[in-house]
């Protein structure tokens, strides 16, 4: 429009004719009231004359007050009197002073307008009052609650209708008035003409402001991007975990985004675009918010979450181990949720309706998330209640497995095999759990079968050689331990090793029990000691001659199978009990000091191929790797 039409608001009101300036008393009384009192008054559209004569009647008001707050007031209620259903939530504020403004400014150079003529009465649905062209119209319909005002067709006809009337004076009778200035009015009255000028839809200074916009917000991407980049580094740096977590600027991309786009949303307001293209670039803009809004969001949990799992690494308890991963599933889930009701919002969708439909069809929702239900109670006693952590071992049921991950709905167990098993979590609010993770100690029972020909005194040695071991032994429990001869089996005689581990996983639990059996061969070496193999003795006896009936049997014979002879006989053991037990434990002793030392090995860490296997004879005590 014309850089003066729109400054210039005036009264249709003060016509010389007799009926014109009676209401124009009326309307003198009318602002002359207090504005609470007058409010109810100005604001009336239950007919067209009402709503026309309400919108007048406040644009006065706005036009004439040299009151901001008053003026704010009466443009509002002048607002009241146009249909701006056609124009997003979001622009509906600064775009309806604007319909208000244009309407206002051509009626006051299109024609002088007679309430009279306007029907008080009216049966119809919609009231055209003027119709300058096939494409513009200024007419009036009624809503759903039988009130008028001007219709969409004329605020989608406003441009038009400027175009019809531009350079053309006020009509006669009508008092200009200058109403504040927009800032499309005051870049338009600095600008040439020639910049003033519509080409291809938009006036040329307008392309200019666009351009000038897509370069502010690429620039405000970039800087968000830098600042909050660094922001996060320093908090790694206070969080002393930037050798564990590492910034992925991935994540930081969709703060900029949204940054920009904000920029572009807040930038395009002022520039007073014609309507339908305003209308496209805010659901744009709006779009590109909402969705990089989430975006960042949900990324922003991956960041937080990250940062704080490279925390829980440090620590002993696997308790926040389980709690990150949850509370970053819960976060997300959340993000989400309000996430699209943002989205949908921003794209003029009613939420109130999506809500109640919602709320309509809550029980049909509820049963059928009736096991979710479940699983997210079953997650929850495994957050509080604590059965488990990550890395335990365990059985619930027919199944187990190391837990490798807990979610709200399901539980994931690796198996032995190497499989991986999807648990549902509403097993956990009834299941017995069998947490073999939190054994403090890990039971070996075993049966050493020596031969049947193995001294007494040899046995005693042995078995307090054991013992020895065990005492020395830097992963055994050392106030339970049993090693006793303890039976007659049918070809070996039995000993019993009866003790524990306090390994603090399966593998060096593994580790620690090969040690253990290694050293017990090696004193089984030592002190001559054979181990018993399967063997069978067959007695073959014959009848004695007579005149027996039984048939004579030949004489006794032996057939042994046992592989042990071709064993090594150790050193014969003449002395008594006590001396035996003393030459078990020196034997065990010495065996330790030439294998073992001292230290102890470290828990098996599969990166480190040393630690897989005993380390014989580089053990260093624990205060010596201190140090």
């Amino acid at each position: 429009m014309h850089p003066g039409d729109r400054a210039r608001i005036s009264s249709s009101l003060t016509p010389s004719l007799l009926p014109a300036k009676t209401f124009l008393a009326v309307l003198f009384l009318l602002i002359g009231t207090p504005f609470l009192h007058a409010q109810d008054l100005t604001v009336d559209r239950h007919t067209p004359r009402a709503a026309f004569r309400s919108y007048l009647v406040n644009m006065v008001a706005y036009a004439s007050t040299e009151n901001q707050g008053t003026a704010d007031s009466a443009i509002a209620r002048a607002v009241r009197c146009i249909n701006l259903a056609g124009i997003p939530v979001g622009l509906r504020d600064e775009r309806g002073i604007e319909a208000a403004r244009d309407l206002k400014s051509f009626l006051d150079r299109f024609e002088f307008v007679d309430l009279e003529e306007i029907p008080e009465n009216y049966t119809g649905m919609r009231y055209v009052w003027r119709k300058p062209s096939a494409e513009a119209e200024v007419s009036l319909t009624m809503d759903a609650d039988s009130l008028w005002h001007f219709s969409r067709k004329t605020v989608e006809s406003l441009p038009a209708l400027l175009e019809l009337v531009r350079g053309h004076e006020l009509v006669e009778g009508v008092e200009a008035t200058i109403a504040p200035d927009t800032f499309s009015d005051w870049v338009r009255s600095h600008v040439p003409e020639s910049l003033r000028t519509r080409a291809v839809y938009f006036e040329n200074w307008h392309w200019i402001a666009l351009v000038l916009i897509v370069i502010i917000g690429l620039l405000v991407e970039r800087i968000v991007i830098s600042l909050f980049s660094s922001w996060v580094l320093r908090l790694m740096r206070r969080g002393k975990t930037s050798s564990e977590f590492r910034l992925d600027r991935q994540l930081i991309k969709p703060l900029g985004i949204f940054a920009m786009a904000l920029t572009w949303s807040l930038l395009l307001r002022p520039l007073d675009l014609p309507l339908q293209a305003a209308t496209i670039l805010f659901f744009a803009t709006q779009f590109l918010i909402a969705a990089s809004g989430v975006w960042a969001a949900y990324r922003l949990v991956d960041l937080i979450a990250g940062y704080f799992a490279s925390l829980a690494e440090r620590t002993e308890s696997k308790f926040d181990d389980l709690l990150v991963p949850m509370i970053r599933r819960a976060l997300k889930i959340i993000v989400i949720a309000f996430g699209l009701l943002f989205v949908a919002d921003n794209l003029n969708i009613d939420i109130t309706s999506l809500l109640a439909g919602l709320g309509i069809g809550g029980v049909a929702f509820a049963l059928a998330a009736k096991d979710t239900v479940e699983n997210l109670f079953g997650s929850l006693t495994v957050m509080f209640d604590k059965p488990f952590e990550i890395g335990d071992w365990v059985k619930v049921g027919d199944l187990e497995g190391s837990v490798e991950e807990v979610g709200f709905r399901s539980t994931r167990i690796r198996t032995f095999y190497n499989s991986q098993i999807t648990m549902p979590n509403s097993r956990l609010v009834s299941a017995a759990v069998d947490n073999m993770g939190r054994r403090k100690y890990r039971r070996i029972s075993a049966k050493l079968g020596v031969q049947y020909d193995t001294p007494p005194e040899k046995i005693d040695a042995f078995c307090e050689g054991i013992r020895e071991l065990v005492r020395r032994h830097p992963y055994t429990r050392k106030d339970m331990y049993m090693v006793y001869f303890n039976e007659f089996a049918d070809f070996s005689l039995n000993i019993l090793l009866y003790v524990f581990h306090e390994a603090p996983d399966w593998p060096t639990e593994l580790r620690e029990r090969h040690r253990l059996f290694t050293d017990i061969l090696r004193l089984a070496q030592r002190l001559g000691i054979a181990f018993a193999f399967p063997t069978q003795t067959v007695h073959i006896a014959g009848m004695p001659d007579g005149n027996s009936d039984t048939v004579p049997l030949p004489s006794a014979m032996q057939q042994t199978r046992d592989t042990a002879s071709a064993h090594q006989a150790g050193p014969g053991v003449t002395a008594t009990a006590g001396s035996a037990a003393d030459l078990g434990r020196q034997e065990a002793d010495a065996l330790i000091r030439e294998f073992w030392g001292d230290g102890v090995q470290p828990p098996v860490t599969f990166g480190d191929i040393a630690s897989m296997a005993p380390a014989r004879g580089v053990y260093e005590s624990t205060e010596n790797q201190n140090h």
